[in-house]
């Protein structure tokens, strides 16, 4: 499993920096599309196992945001997109009533998955049309993958407090520092490489609370697959599980760094 995990890494890290780096705005736009199709498979299919047609419209639908800021890029159109996913989930379960026992915990549970991975994958594609919008999604990656990987060894190693037990047994409150840690090293070398220009005083700290981000996204997930009784969203990914597992953290930790961004450059500070 662990062999599996770094086999994995080391080949999924230089495809997405190429991906990112040398593909263009068209070849990170097409490879995000496809990305988030697979999330929201694996989310509905989690929550609506046995349910094919369900999955598909939660897939289309999920779609929706993302593919506003494709065309557009502008957060503005993200807003009636999601109202167009919104009334499309109301209209689908008006239309399905008879065959649920809890109808308004399924339309959540529907709903959810829009948010969670359409809505969030949408910011990811916002952050790259920002100002030096490919070293931010950098930033944003290599953050939340050093404070993952802080959280996984730090408490395999030494791990003893329980984060949230009734959540993730295996999440730590020593693996959460440790996490937090690597967050804060990555953001320090980033600034050595392509932030020299950004006090590392103001990068530190925002590494910091987006990887704290990052970690409650993944302890989201977490949470939709304990209910549903499951280890892991999918087995694409051999030693990490599902492409959901390895983007919970980013999904939830890319509406706050966009954001904070955009709101700084609109300010006139922090990216120029």
């Amino acid at each position: 499993m662990h062999r599996q995990r770094l086999l994995t890494a080391a080949i999924l890290s230089p495809l997405i920096f190429i991906v990112l780096w040398w593909g263009g705005s068209g070849l990170f736009d097409m490879v995000l599309l496809v990305v988030t199709a697979f999330c929201l498979y694996e989310y509905f299919t989690i929550c609506f196992s046995g349910f094919l047609v369900i999955q598909g419209f939660g897939v289309m639908l999920g779609l929706f945001p993302l593919s506003s800021v494709l065309l557009w890029k502008d957060p503005e159109f993200m807003v009636p997109a999601v109202y167009v996913a919104f009334l499309g989930t109301t209209l689908l379960f008006l239309v399905s009533y008879t065959r649920w026992s809890n109808i308004t915990w399924r339309l959540a549970a529907f709903f959810m998955g829009i948010a969670y991975v359409g809505v969030c994958a949408a910011h990811l594609g916002l952050l790259r049309y920002l100002p030096m919008g490919k070293e931010w999604v950098l930033f944003l990656l290599v953050t939340v993958s050093c404070g993952d990987a802080g959280a996984y060894y730090v408490g395999k190693g030494i791990g003893r407090h329980k984060l949230c037990p009734n959540v993730s047994k295996g999440k730590t409150v020593e693996g959460a520092a440790g996490g937090l840690i690597l967050n804060a090293m990555a953001a320090f070398s980033l600034w050595f490489v392509l932030f020299r220009e950004i006090d590392p005083r103001v990068l530190v700290p925002l590494a910091l609370v987006t990887g704290a981000v990052g970690q409650v996204g993944d302890l989201l997930e977490s949470m939709v697959k304990r209910s549903a009784g499951i280890k892991d969203s999918g087995s694409i990914l051999p030693g990490h599980g599902g492409i959901l597992d390895r983007a919970d953290a980013v999904l939830l930790a890319s509406p706050f760094l966009y954001w904070i961004l955009y709101l700084c450059n609109i300010e006139g500070i922090l990216i120029g």
